[in-house]
């Protein structure tokens, strides 16, 4: 694990760059997070635009020419992923490369990636002043199927169905990889349009680096990405408030397992004091095979398939998920709602804790053995600064108490019940 102490952060132009230094892999791994307002006019288009930065460009206008030159950098790998956090959309897009000095050759391996990043985010594959249509049209295709699948993955589905309809006045109801509804009618000239006018010029730029690298030959690679100045706009996020009244959703599909959906505020953020506790709290609720919806819900009583509960800690939400038959479905609600009132009473060991605790550590360590891990756990400490590097973050883990996980249990109220089904009683 990286040393946190050694953890840097520099300003390279617009880029913030920060290095994880370690020797722990023998391929070094540098992430781009592109950040800006999550709403509905950008969303698609900026999803759209992470799958073209993956696919070709000018210098290497085919997908073959663009994998084949990934070949010749000794096997490197480069993927993009669109993501929401908070009431943000982040782009990221990922560089994975061998460490030179595993190499028989000496080559400057570093100059090479980066130059070859400007071709991707500065030399995009244009004609006539919009994206290649050829290659426009297919990944949009591409998009759309993905985006259709999502239909067909009922837990998927039934979670994004319950986000839409508890933020239905907000741009976090949407996807992180776009409205298909907005999909059919975008085009090549305005995708580049907003490539040009507003990602490349507002959009907060975030740079990763871990491995076992020079930082200052870095550094000076770097100058060779031209992004250029702009204000480093704060991370954004707004808590809901939960409603006075439980919203229900009941919607039929032909489909065997029902999937049903609890969705909760919490309106505690990553870095808040209640933080670390809600983290127990739910691990105690739902998170693993210990917890009480897992054990009451699923083996108890034999009501669900699946039974767990998660929560969003940049939007502050917690749901509950569990697959069931249809005729279960008033008494599922029911036990579900008696495992929260049961934390919120405090009816936990302090032999369940511990466990917990344990399992959550050990999660953390897990994250924290791989980059993209480290990388992640970094990102989250830049966007929402907070004293939650992994040793202190493990620390305060270890250090929680009944009477805080009840504090945070307090703050859990109702906000949204859905259940999809086949139809019929329920």
């Amino acid at each position: 694990m990286a040393n946190p102490e050694t953890i840097s952060n520099q300003q390279v132009g617009a880029m913030n760059v920060t290095i994880i230094p370690t020797t722990k892999f023998k391929t070094t791994k540098i992430v781009f997070k592109f950040r800006a307002p999550l709403d509905r006019a950008t969303v698609t288009k900026r999803s759209l635009l992470a799958v073209l930065f993956e696919t070709n460009n000018a210098a290497y206008p085919t997908q073959t020419a663009f994998r084949r030159k990934l070949a010749e950098l000794y096997g490197a790998s480069f993927y993009t992923s669109a993501s929401k956090k908070g009431d943000e959309h982040i782009i990221s897009a990922v560089f994975d490369f061998v460490d030179p000095q595993y190499l028989m050759e000496k080559t400057d391996l570093l100059r090479e990636v980066v130059h070859f990043l400007r071709t991707i985010f500065f030399d995009p594959n244009v004609r006539d002043n919009q994206f290649e249509k050829a290659t426009f049209e297919r990944e949009k295709e591409n998009l759309k199927s993905q985006l259709e699948s999502i239909y067909d993955d009922k837990i998927t589905y039934a979670a994004k169905r319950t986000i839409e309809e508890m933020y239905q006045s907000e741009g976090y109801q949407y996807s992180a990889n776009g409205i298909i509804e907005d999909l059919d009618n975008l085009t090549a000239a305005e995708t580049y349009d907003y490539y040009q006018t507003d990602f490349l010029k507002n959009d907060v730029i975030d740079v990763f680096v871990c491995g076992d690298i020079d930082s200052s030959v870095l550094l000076d690679h770097l100058q060779l990405l031209p992004f250029a100045e702009r204000p480093n706009r704060a991370f954004h996020s707004v808590p809901k408030v939960a409603p006075e009244k439980v919203h229900t959703i009941h919607e039929t599909q032909a489909i065997n397992q029902g999937k049903l959906v609890l969705g909760y505020q919490t309106g505690i953020l990553f870095g808040d004091e209640k933080f670390v506790p809600l983290q127990v709290a739910n691990g105690l609720l739902g998170g693993f095979a210990n917890s009480k919806i897992f054990i009451n819900v699923r083996e108890k009583a034999s009501l669900a398939y699946y039974a767990s509960s998660r929560i969003d800690s940049f939007k502050g939400y917690l749901l509950i998920q569990a697959g069931i038959e249809e005729t279960n479905y008033e008494q599922a609600v029911a036990i579900i709602k008696e495992q929260v009132t049961a934390m919120k009473q405090g009816d936990f060991t302090d032999e369940d804790i511990e466990q917990t605790k344990q399992l959550l550590v050990n999660q953390m360590l897990e994250a924290s053995d791989q980059a993209g891990g480290l990388v992640e756990l970094t990102y989250n400490n830049i966007v929402k600064p907070s004293d939650l590097a992994i040793s202190e973050w493990i620390s305060k883990i270890k250090a929680v108490t009944k009477a805080e996980i009840i504090a945070a249990m307090a703050d859990v109220l109702p906000d949204t019940i859905y259940f999809l089904s086949k139809g019929g009683e329920a």
